[in-house]
């Protein structure tokens, strides 16, 4: 495999639990990678009690829809505890992307019903069948998270219930790491929060080194952020990741 990214620095601000098979594809084409998680996922301030209401009554939705692995985790995780696990086998279940398919489906162990051709919250919303009277959608998320999916779903006619399923907070970066995030190459952001994440880190920027972004959702959150983006991944995957980084640094 070529190592295209030799000599260069790559900050990969992932949580530190999900940045490690990104790191490796990195390491792996050359790169000097530097993990500097903007997030860390923790659970709500709620106490999650609207997350195990909503677990409580899954016979109810027609749908679960899921925007990140964090998500599904963390629904998951909590459907164990409370016993319910079973009641998704009736349930069709829709993936903003192949990533977070991937999750939804070793948790169920079968295929996701819906994954858009465009791997966004208003891609998801689109790609949504017409509801019927009775239809409901469940939507376990972030608390931040941004309004375009259950906005777009309520648009089009559903109804949706949304509960908060974790949070995420920002991590302080020890002097080491700060040192090492300042002298990179690029930097990485898989989703807005890591964006606000890093930006708090480093006191409002600059950011130093070429803007990567997992998606357009991202990169609209960097845009807000007045933060130049040098490259999208062509596909919200680790591969696609490390393809833009090599397009943002040598193109």
């Amino acid at each position: 495999m070529a190592a295209d990214l030799a000599g260069r620095t790559v900050v990969v601000t992932r949580a530190s639990h999900q940045a490690g098979s990104l790191a490796t594809a990195l390491r792996e084409r050359g790169a000097t990678v530097v993990v500097a998680p903007a997030i860390a996922v923790v659970p709500p301030l709620d106490g999650g009690q609207p997350l195990d209401d909503a677990l409580l009554r899954l016979e109810q939705y027609s749908w679960v829809a899921f925007t990140s692995s964090n998500a599904v985790a963390a629904t998951f995780a909590r459907a164990d505890r409370r016993g319910v696990r079973r009641h998704f086998a009736r349930i069709r279940t829709a993936a903003v992307g192949p990533t977070t398919a991937a999750r939804v489906e070793a948790e169920i162990n079968r295929p996701v019903t819906l994954v858009p051709e465009r791997h966004d919250a208003v891609g998801l919303a689109e790609a949504f069948p017409e509801p019927g009277g009775d239809d409901w959608c469940f939507v376990p998320q972030s608390s931040q998270a941004r309004p375009e999916l259950v906005d777009g779903l309520q648009a089009r006619g559903w109804n949706v219930d949304a509960v908060s399923a974790y949070r995420t907070v920002t991590p302080t970066l020890s002097d080491h790491l700060a040192a090492d995030v300042t002298s990179a190459d690029a930097v990485v952001f898989a989703s807005p929060s890591a964006v606000q994440g890093h930006l708090s880190q480093i006191g409002g920027g600059p950011v130093h080194g070429r803007v990567v972004c997992i998606g357009r959702t991202t990169a609209a959150a960097c845009a807000e952020a007045d933060l130049p983006v040098a490259a999208v991944a062509p596909r919200p995957t680790d591969d696609g990741l490390v393809e833009a980084v090599i397009a943002a640094v040598l193109g």
